[in-house]
């Protein structure tokens, strides 16, 4: 039953998106013209259904992953929040897991839509183009599926970082007041933003962890090593090689999303805009505010992520 409702619920978010990508790169047939879809349509979908089936390991430890990741490292990224809003009391103890619940309502479907999505990309693209550099076709599955995921995490990243700015008490407060000022499209404020710092990351952080997984697999084959699969030390040297990487680079443009989504109207609404307001009024320095705790949060987050995936994944084999 349970593993049906994932189905239901992962056809619904990317069935569309993953249909789409699938006919731009030929893993899925067109509709025929003059109405009504081909029989080859049935197969991709008899065998996106099948596929997501047998990938629920990947769902499942995405899940956990995300779960355990963001709950773990959740009170330093309320202090890098406040520290790129400039507040005087960005290291108080008080509300450091206000808008926790939230946060994981969103970060966690977000987490199984994006990598669960991820890997089937990955392994659609892998096989469609063998001849292709893997490292490439990881770029392309990673923007695939932070695109997937984006949707979802908007919203809840909207209400997440409202609270941990303290702009109001509690996460039904901030969804009505949201609600009540902009309507829908305030739980969009700053997607731009999101989506223009999510997906360099997303490919940064997952192509350099798919390139140290492999450099690691690659010396335990030379040894004659028969067990490929990471050990937990293994898995946490690769995940911080990957965290520490993806999020002092997507600085700049974590502090832009910020900025969108809690003072949107400040900073002109756009990611053009904000970035030239940042500028002139902080310089190049104001691009970086945030840096040390965004991966002081980030680099472990990654750590405690990928180990929980990897094991989650080898335990369900």
């Amino acid at each position: 039953m349970k593993q049906s409702v994932i189905c239901l619920i992962l056809a619904i978010f990317f069935v569309p998106m993953l249909v789409s990508a699938g006919q731009s790169c030929g893993l899925v047939a067109r509709p025929v013209r003059g109405g009504g879809l081909s029989s080859s349509v049935v197969g991709p979908f008899r065998t996106f259904v099948s596929t997501v089936k047998e990938g629920r390991r990947h769902l499942a430890a995405a899940a956990v992953a995300r779960a355990v990741s963001i709950f773990a490292m959740y009170p330093v990224d309320t202090i890098k929040t406040r520290i790129q809003m400039g507040q005087a009391n960005a290291f108080s103890v008080n509300g450091l897991y206000k808008g926790v619940g939230g946060s994981l309502v969103g970060q966690t479907p977000y987490g199984v839509l994006t990598f669960g999505s991820y890997e089937l990309y990955k392994g659609a693209l892998l096989s469609k183009f063998p001849d292709v550099k893997p490292y490439f076709l990881y770029a392309v599955a990673a923007v695939l599926g932070d695109i997937t995921g984006s949707g979802w995490l908007c919203p809840s990243e909207v209400v997440k970082q409202q609270l941990q700015a303290g702009m109001y008490e509690s996460t039904g407060e901030a969804v009505r007041a949201i609600w009540a000022k902009k309507g829908l499209k305030g739980f969009y404020q700053g997607y731009t933003g999101g989506l223009a710092r999510d997906v360099p990351f997303r490919v940064a952080q997952l192509t350099s962890y798919e390139i140290a997984k492999s450099f690691y697999q690659r010396v335990k084959k030379n040894r004659n090593d028969e067990k490929l699969e990471l050990s937990p030390i293994e898995t946490a040297f690769c995940g911080a090689v990957a965290g520490t990487f993806s999020s002092a680079i997507t600085c700049p443009l974590d502090r832009i999303k910020t900025l969108l989504m809690t003072d949107s109207a400040a900073y002109g609404g756009s990611v053009a805009s904000c970035i030239s307001k940042i500028w002139m009024d902080e310089g190049l320095s104001g691009f970086c505010q945030g840096l040390v705790p965004r991966v002081a949060y980030i680099a472990p987050s990654a750590v405690i992520f990928f180990i929980a995936y990897e094991q989650v994944q080898q335990r369900m084999k």
